[in-house]
């Protein structure tokens, strides 16, 4: 379910008060389990004029910014056009979650995955936290390692 790039839904319990959460899961692997972030609906780009993707304090990267109903990606299982129905952003300043799936989704009651991030959009919000010094330094080797793999095999983008 927490594969990369896959966008769950679900009441979450996590959160002060407890509410329905997007949760988009970043990476996966053995050594490290879930990278994953909580996108919010509340304006918190930090920065004074948001847009769809990165966002800037200054010369920094602190947040990723979705448009409403702006296609980022695919329905789970399906081709339909995949869109969070409010602006979204993630903070980069408080987002991290990380564990093992069982543990994430214990924070939730009927998750479930709504979405697929496009490789764009995935690789875009990657770069974004490979660049921003509010990102936790432990993650950066893991997403830079996250592009060049993406890079390499793509070699024609």
């Amino acid at each position: 379910m927490l594969r990369a790039k896959n966008i769950i839904y679900g009441f979450c319990t996590f959160t002060n008060p407890p509410k329905n959460k997007y949760l988009i899961s970043l990476y996966r692997s053995e050594k490290l389990n879930v990278v994953a972030v909580f996108p919010t609906s509340r304006k918190r780009s930090g920065s004074l004029s948001p847009k769809h993707g990165k966002n800037y304090r200054g010369q920094d990267i602190v947040s990723y910014v979705f448009e409403a109903n702006r296609c980022i990606g695919k329905k789970y299982g399906s081709d339909e056009d995949f869109s969070f129905p409010l602006v979204t952003t993630i903070p980069f300043d408080y987002c991290f979650r990380e564990g093992e799936q069982e543990n994430l989704l214990k924070s939730f009651e009927s998750a479930e995955v709504v979405g697929v991030l496009s490789d764009e959009e995935y690789i875009n919000l990657i770069y974004a936290f490979s660049k921003s010094p509010l990102t936790p330094r432990k993650y950066i080797p893991i997403f830079e390692q996250v592009l060049e793999v993406f890079f390499s095999s793509n070699k024609d983008l």
